[in-house]
């Protein structure tokens, strides 16, 4: 059977989770708050949508790929792929998945403590992510995990295959190719050569070497399930420091260029509600529960419960909270029963 990238969202009332990296106890409490049981009913026959990153990070990963499994097969929830279930497809060690990969992973000597998966636990788990699809839409709504890009769906449409990971190494092949004919690679790698040691010193910033970034872009844009499920990027002005390398990519902020009237309602991005003073990044001027964009349309559900290990780690309160936004309702209710009303004004 074909892989489908794209399915139809409910035609229903939804309460939209963001990220959840593990957090079965947080998830289970929001499910509460918004009122399902643990099948996923609801006595106003509300759904459930989950935009991806189930997994990584939390204490149990697996708890939470199960229960949101569960809820689907009662047919009361619907979830898309995310960046951190593409790793496990393609068998890409990350940081937060030693739990799934087990030892030897970056992840021994990081404060994690995640239950570990079980042969019989990768298999069903494999099996499940791979029917989920990286798109949910209606005419109301559009939901992917990390960015709308048109270009990169219509390139999706080109392509039909019978999973996914076919599909992301066909776009890895071709751009690999490309690279190489290019000269570009050839090029990358004396760069590479010269500031081998550099590029992971946070002490001495390189030059910005053109070739390495190119190439690096070309594999993020030309591969359009990377583009989803982990976002637009563009060359950087100048090199930063960041997840222990130097960098010459940015991320794009792809919404301020969104010109439809379609809803976007995304994952990924981390957000919080620091002070903009505390703030870095995309989200350093937008407010915590602002619809954002060039028409105001897009929304980021990810509050960034993913950093939860490191409160445990250091013994503080959690700081972060896993949300869920109610469409048409525009109402963002927390785990702790919080909820907030906004407008796309």
């Amino acid at each position: 059977m074909t892989y489908q990238f794209s399915q139809t969202l409910f035609d229903a009332p939804l309460d939209i989770i963001g990220d959840i990296h593990g957090e079965i106890e947080a998830l289970q409490s929001l499910m509460q708050q918004l009122g399902y049981d643990e099948q996923g009913n609801h006595p106003e026959q509300r759904k459930l949508i989950f935009v991806g990153d189930l997994c990584d990070r939390g204490p149990d990963s697996i708890a939470v790929i199960r229960l949101v499994k569960t809820l689907m097969e009662y047919g009361n929830a619907q979830c898309i792929l995310g960046n951190h279930e593409l790793n496990l497809l393609i068998d890409s060690k990350r940081e937060g998945n030693g739990w799934f990969f087990g030892s030897p992973h970056e992840d021994d000597q990081k404060p994690f403590h995640s239950q570990a998966a079980s042969i019989n636990d990768q298999q069903w788990i494999l099996n499940f992510l791979s029917d989920l699809p990286l798109v949910l839409q209606s005419s109301k709504l559009r939901i992917v995990h990390a960015c709308w890009h048109q270009e990169a769906i219509d390139m999706l449409k080109t392509v039909q295959m019978d999973t996914l990971k076919e599909i992301y190494d066909y776009f890895v092949q071709h751009t690999e190719m490309f690279i190489q004919q290019s000269g570009i690679a050839e090029y990358a790698e004396l760069e590479m050569q010269s500031y081998t040691a550099q590029l992971r010193d946070p002490s001495t910033r390189p030059p910005f070497l053109k070739n390495l970034a190119q190439g690096d872009l070309l594999e993020q844009m030309q591969n359009p399930v990377k583009v989803l499920t982990s976002g637009a990027e563009v060359l950087a002005q100048h090199p930063f420091y960041a997840g222990g390398k130097w960098r010459m990519l940015d991320r794009l902020a792809w919404w301020e260029h969104y010109a439809d009237d379609v809803p976007v309602v995304i994952g990924h991005y981390w957000r919080n509600f620091k002070s903009s003073a505390e703030k870095q990044g995309l989200f350093k001027q937008i407010k915590p529960l602002a619809w954002f964009g060039l028409k105001h349309n897009v929304f980021c559900v990810d509050y960034s419960v993913g950093k939860r290990y490191l409160d445990r780690h250091q013994q503080r309160p959690f700081t972060d909270r896993l949300a869920a936004l109610r469409f048409p309702e525009n109402t963002v209710i927390f785990e702790n029963g919080d909820m907030k009303n906004i407008n796309r004004a």
